[in-house]
């Protein structure tokens, strides 16, 4: 619910209306506080009365989209929370039978906490349900590219080299997240492709591809040298032209950093903690690099991780999953499990564990540049412990 409140704040022209108890609908003004967007938007509440909490609120949602409807919203998400779903409220009903009788488009989202016990959920819903909203148009001459997952103005996620790169050989980016238009949404089946930089888009693009026949390539999941060089490859056959070798010296540092961190992190043991966008492609990727995983923390498995789970399984190993919620007590788990090396976050302050921290720092990122800089943190890892060690550590074994 905070992350639907959030998102559906930051995307222009887009109405929400978020259906629930009061506790539920005053928590969400701390995300969402106005009633009104800058731009004429609607951000309404509808608060459920004792009947309703039992019979249902098919009517008085009606009535109060009506009532947006009037009001002048173009677009309307319902943000339905738990008690409307624990009821069995007939949501898509509602919603087909308005529909006709009004000129705003609607669209929902269920995210009763019940069924969503973290973000990632609400994001990956949230952004889903906006294809309801989207137009069926003939792709554009002009060669648009939808970026699903990034905006030019989160200044603190550097802009991938790949995307400066397309806007060079004259392709028109269009960026599909929050701080976008509705209108930007609305357009987004004309584009000849959808480039995929962040787990919590890849719903819509596999939603798009199903019903506009907009073909995706995801690349947030993507960390082996030839596995991005197969991406960059398929962008251009795709696209219907050809790379001037623009990537090749990205690809040759990244092919360096990656024999080098083969070379020393072959044999060593690993947990993945918190803070992490795609632990599961990760995780397969430190085991391609000789690494054996211990321990994986999820906060939701999804259902593109499960190729990744199958090489995972068919290299012989099969990790604890956990979702962490209590960090002082996991840390005697971890300290039992004695990896050599944990990725993620880590709260306490006396460390006995060897930490590559900071892993959220590369959401947003794609391409040879994330590796390469994925790379240099651990090989940087590395040496300060064998600094710290005096030289004892041993790559390639787990005798510290």
């Amino acid at each position: 619910m905070r992350i639907a409140s959030v998102i559906v704040d930051d995307i222009e022209g887009l109405s929400s209306l978020l259906v629930g108890m009061e506790e539920c609908t005053t928590h969400s003004r701390l995300f969402n506080p106005k009633p009104e967007g800058e731009h004429g938007e609607l951000h309404w509440l509808y608060v459920l009365d004792d009947h309703e909490v039992v019979f249902g609120c098919r009517e008085g949602l009606i009535d109060a989209l009506r009532k947006m409807d009037r009001a002048g919203a173009k677009a309307i998400l319902l943000i339905v929370t738990c008690v409307p779903e624990l009821i069995g409220e007939d949501i898509e009903g509602i919603i087909h039978e308005v529909q006709s009788e009004l000129t705003a488009r609607i669209t929902f989202v269920m995210l009763g906490q019940f069924k969503n016990i973290s973000y990632p959920p609400g994001s990956r819903k949230t952004i889903e349900a906006l294809a309801t909203l989207m137009e069926e148009k003939e792709t554009d001459s002009s060669c648009i590219i939808n970026v699903l997952g990034h905006s030019p103005e989160e200044d603190h996620i550097p802009t991938p080299f790949l995307l400066s790169e397309l806007e060079r050989h004259g392709f028109v980016l269009r960026y599909l997240a929050p701080g976008a238009s509705l209108k930007d949404f609305q357009s987004g089946p004309d584009a000849v492709l959808n480039l995929v930089v962040s787990p919590y888009t890849h719903p819509l693009a596999v939603k798009m591809e199903k019903e506009f026949g907009v073909p995706y390539i995801a690349l947030h999941n993507l960390y082996d040298v030839e596995d991005i060089e197969r991406a960059y490859d398929d962008i251009a056959k795709c696209l219907d032209f050809y790379w001037d070798n623009e990537f090749e010296e990205e690809r040759k540092e990244a092919l360096t950093l990656q024999l080098q961190a083969q070379e020393k992190l072959r044999g060593l043991r690993y947990v993945l903690s918190l803070r992490i966008d795609v632990p599961i492609p990760l995780a397969e990727y430190l085991i391609r690099l000789g690494m054996e995983p211990l321990l994986l923390h999820l906060e939701e498995y999804y259902p593109e991780d499960k190729d990744y789970i199958q090489k995972i399984m068919s290299k012989g190993y099969n990790p604890l999953i956990c979702r962490m919620v209590n960090q002082e007590a996991d840390l005697s788990v971890l300290e039992k499990l004695s990896p050599d090396l944990c990725f993620g976050y880590l709260s306490y302050t006396n460390k006995t564990i060897s930490c590559v921290p900071d892993m959220f720092d590369f959401y947003g990122q794609v391409g040879y540049n994330r590796t390469i800089n994925l790379l240099r943190r651990v090989l940087n890892v590395l040496n300060e412990m064998n600094t710290s060690k005096k030289g004892d550590i041993k790559y390639g074994s787990t005798s510290f």
